[in-house]
């Protein structure tokens, strides 16, 4: 017989890099055990993350998989781990297109990431591609500046180790209002998505879907990309090792990720 909380939270979105996993990007054995005990109360968790779904299955599938995954910092939300996508918001053809040209004029770009749902696509094979290739499992095709090789481009990476601050200001002033950028202090990539899409709009979704309202959850996180989520839940968690910007909008902060802070702090909240 499966336990119900008397805790007001009935979900938890869940960031994973910097967050649920630790340094050798894994799930520990503390918060792992958090996850299973969160469900055993009856508390939906949900995945929400700026990866692709096959590495979310690569890492978290043996763990939960049975509540929606929100993937690529929003732009994708599947229905269960192995399940159907529920909802896939691309960046428009024209726009993926004049981004693409805009960064061959500025130069300064070491490589650029497009991925749909049947993979990944890169400007360059160079040592940049290499994580996302860990996380889809695949090598990319590779195109060129002049070809947009799909119609249904989900998420945009560009890498620049000299310009990036540069290139994310000229490429934000011109298309601001017709993309969603995500510009991180520590991660060398600068990611696009479409105008709608990030993980607090995502969460919104999930939650609409399944009845519950903004404060009956609980969103933690530690990047750019976690503060639309953080910012609307109901209570909204930064880690330790947050970015002072994402701890500006959450309402409380728990210990570091190589601290099982998500554990300390869900434990302490669910009375685990």
């Amino acid at each position: 017989m499966m336990l119900m909380t008397t805790n007001p939270y009935k979900a938890v979105f869940i960031d994973l890099d910097g967050t649920l996993l630790n340094k050798q990007s894994v799930v520990g054995e503390r918060n792992a055990a958090c996850i299973k005990k969160l469900v055993a109360k009856g508390v939906k968790v949900i995945f929400s993350t700026g990866r692709p779904i096959e590495s979310v299955r690569h890492i978290c599938g043996a763990i939960h998989q049975d509540d929606p995954v929100i993937t690529l910092s929003g732009s994708m939300i599947h229905k269960t781990m192995f399940g159907s996508p529920m909802k896939a918001q691309t960046i428009p053809f024209e726009t993926v297109r004049n981004i693409l040209e805009t960064c061959r004029d500025l130069g300064g770009v070491d490589n650029i990431m497009l991925d749909d749902e049947d993979g990944f696509y890169s400007l360059h094979e160079n040592e940049e591609i290499e994580e996302f290739v860990g996380m889809f499992h695949k090598r990319p095709k590779v195109f060129t500046y002049d070809q947009v090789p799909s119609s249904a481009v989900l998420s945009l990476m560009i890498h620049s180790k000299a310009n990036r601050r540069d290139i994310y200001t000229s490429l934000h002033e011109k298309f601001g209002a017709d993309a969603h950028f995500t510009y991180f202090k520590e991660y060398p990539w600068i990611e696009i998505s479409n105008f709608s899409s990030n993980k607090g709009v995502s969460m919104t979704h999930v939650c609409e879907a399944y009845g519950f309202q903004l404060d009956e959850v609980i969103a933690i996180g530690d990047g750019a990309n976690d503060l639309e989520m953080i910012a609307a839940a109901g209570l909204g968690i930064a880690m330790g090792n947050a970015d002072e910007e994402v701890k500006a909008v959450a309402d409380r902060v728990a210990p570091h990720h190589t601290e099982d802070g998500f554990a300390v702090v869900l434990e302490e909240i669910f009375g685990l």
